[in-house]
């Protein structure tokens, strides 16, 4: 391995400029910073984007090293070729080691005994700042904190929010006069195209055949941060799971009975077995599961389980069944943009249900239930449910997020606020 040519290629290489989204990366704390999520979601970018933003405030490229360890010349890369990178590096810009250096080492996970080695060069230079990406199976911050002991801030990166789409087509927007809005019927019918081809960067870019890009990253994701990861050897029947997961997406789960569907078709399985595949499934953020709002944290792990994906443009590109089903699309999405802003969430069910409970700091501090639309139908129904929660967690207000409905219901002291779900998605986190 030619530790100096690889250095010198990150000298030469053209930092290419996409959309900038809003990180809320802090570098001057004293943590390693490390960025998790799902595979192609658009971490790499975000380090292109801390290192121009950098760049733009006086530090000199020449106190940036970045280094991708999927590169083929790095393959089988050690702690050893670590220090030696380091070594070249400071050799060939002839550094001044009482200045900082920001180093960016993506896919470090593929480095064998990394951790050591940040720890080791995190608790004896404090010029070198690190910046740590990976996919999401092999850096996740329950991981990597257990091994650096405190000494790391996560931040999860997932595909592009509505808010960032509309932001990158250049629509400005106030949600005060929107109704009004010039921008409003373009607002809507980017909406209309998020809600079914979800907000992935490379599918929102460029022109490119959406199925076949999702369908390759899902395989990627299944096969490269599950499969290889956990040295799986029934792949059949880790898929045959994705795929019953993806039939119930916004559903309620049960491992017995996921269990027993496999047992069905010749795929001796047991609970456990599933339990654990699950597991999987949510250290790769392919899939998520919320459980229900309980007092007791015992109730809480016991209580059924419902399922979200993560990117409806994905479930549509692996699942035929969604794409007319508004509804489920319509609370995959509410589920991950409560995800995306790091709330607490779980479902309450008592008499009725109240799809989302927000937790904060011990406390449940909003309500949200989802429905495509309210008619004579299910509008007893979705308010009673809703109203159910409020009155059970003492709350004044709550929401129901719908696709295009707006109007507050008043009951006694109680006011529940209907939303289009394309307004909720643009207001402030």
């Amino acid at each position: 391995m030619n530790h100096k040519e690889i250095i010198t290629n990150w000298k030469e290489f053209k930092i290419p400029h996409l959309f900038s989204r809003n990180h809320n990366i802090n570098l001057e704390s004293d943590f390693i910073i490390t960025i998790s999520g799902p595979r192609r979601a658009g971490k790499t970018f975000i380090c292109f984007q801390i290192i121009e933003e950098l760049i733009k405030k006086g530090v000199s490229r020449n106190n940036i090293l970045y280094i991708n360890f999927e590169d083929n010349k790095l393959i089988g890369a050690d702690s050893n070729d670590l220090e030696k990178l380091l070594e070249a590096y400071f050799e060939i810009y002839n550094l001044d080691k009482n200045k900082k250096i920001y180093l960016f080492l993506d896919e470090i996970q593929t480095v064998k005994n990394w951790d050591s080695w940040i720890r080791k060069i995190h608790d004896i230079n404090k010029k070198i700042k690190l910046v740590l990406t990976g996919s999401s199976s092999k850096l996740l911050s329950k991981e990597i904190s257990t091994v650096l002991r405190g000494r790391v801030l996560n931040k999860e990166i997932f595909p592009l929010s509505f808010k960032e789409i509309v932001l990158w087509k250049g629509l400005k927007y106030n949600l005060k006069t929107i109704a009004y809005s010039r921008d409003k019927i373009e607002i809507k019918k980017l909406f209309n195209n998020f809600i079914q081809d979800g907000g992935y960067p490379a599918v929102t870019y460029q022109k490119v055949n959406r199925e076949e890009v999702l369908q390759s990253y899902y395989e990627s994701m299944i096969f490269k941060d599950i499969v290889e990861r956990y040295k799986i050897e029934d792949v059949k029947k880790i898929k045959m799971l994705a795929n019953l997961l993806l039939e119930s997406t916004s559903e309620d789960i049960s491992y017995s009975k996921l269990a027993n569907k496999l047992k069905s078709i010749g795929m001796n399985t047991s609970k456990n077995t599933i339990i654990k595949f699950l597991s999987y499934f949510e250290d790769a953020y392919l899939f998520f599961q919320n459980i229900k709002y309980e007092y007791s944290q015992g109730k809480q792990l016991g209580s059924i389980k419902k399922v979200y994906f993560i990117d409806n443009g994905m479930l549509n590109s692996v699942s035929f069944k969604f794409s007319k089903d508004i509804g489920k699309l319509l609370e995959n999405l509410t589920f991950l943009e409560l995800r995306r802003r790091n709330k607490k969430i779980f479902y309450n069910r008592d008499k009725y249900e109240c799809d989302f409970i927000i937790q904060k700091k011990e406390k449940v501090v909003q309500a949200i239930q989802v429905a495509e639309n309210l008619n004579s139908d299910n509008e007893k129904r979705e308010v009673e449910g809703i109203l159910e929660a409020m009155n059970k967690f003492k709350l004044k207000e709550g929401f129901i997020i719908t696709l295009d409905e707006e109007k507050d219901i008043k009951i006694k002291k109680n006011k529940i606020h209907v939303l289009p779900v394309w307004k909720w998605l643009l207001e402030k986190e």
